[in-house]
């Protein structure tokens, strides 16, 4: 590609933002959707699952170790981008597909899992767990020494009051570090300039 093509192919691109000045009901999900009622978006799901060939797919996903919940979260997803019906429809949907789905493994004699199965951990053990966690530590943290509660104020530790609200105190020499008599002192090198 040349240098004028490259330029052209830069000029005919899409402007930035361009994807957001699309009209209203551009894309099907802008749209009222095509089923309007849980009756009839059961009754779709029933006849789109019903047919053979796609009853013969979802089988294979399951026996695959694919989850129903999974199965059935990616159907509702994908039909309320195509404008075949709300969120909430496919909310109220859902449990209704888990069944089905559960019902095809079921006819198929396959093990499947649902998604919604019990993870084998007890929350309220887990829970029990953590309280008595936190009380061990509560008591190891009072079994530590605490520093002696300071009963100087701020200004008694720096030396001089505070100037205002947001001034910082400066600290003052302090007086008991020995000085260094004049015979100590050492004579400054001042070289050769």
């Amino acid at each position: 590609m040349n240098e004028q093509e490259v330029t052209a192919a830069l000029l005919n691109a899409p402007i930035a933002g361009e994807s957001l000045t699309a009209e209203m009901g551009a894309f099907p999900w802008q749209r009222p959707p095509e089923l309007t009622t849980v009756n009839e978006t059961v009754s779709f799901y029933f006849e789109k699952i019903g047919e053979d060939k796609t009853s013969a797919g979802f089988v294979a996903l399951m026996d695959s170790g694919i989850s129903i919940k999974t199965l059935v979260d990616t159907i509702i997803d994908a039909s309320i981008i195509n404008g075949i019906h709300t969120i909430d429809v496919g909310a109220l949907v859902s449990p209704v597909l888990v069944e089905m789905f559960m019902y095809l493994g079921d006819v198929a004699k396959i093990e499947y899992t649902t998604g919604l199965e019990d993870d084998g951990r007890n929350k309220i053990v887990e829970k029990a767990m953590a309280l008595k966690s936190m009380k061990e530590f509560a008591k190891k943290v009072k079994d530590v020494e605490t520093p002696e509660e300071v009963t100087e104020s701020p200004e008694e530790l720096m030396g001089t009051p505070s100037k205002g609200l947001m001034s910082r105190p400066t600290p003052m020499p302090d007086t008991n570090m020995p000085m260094a008599s004049p015979e100590q002192e050492q004579p400054v090198d001042q070289g050769v300039m």
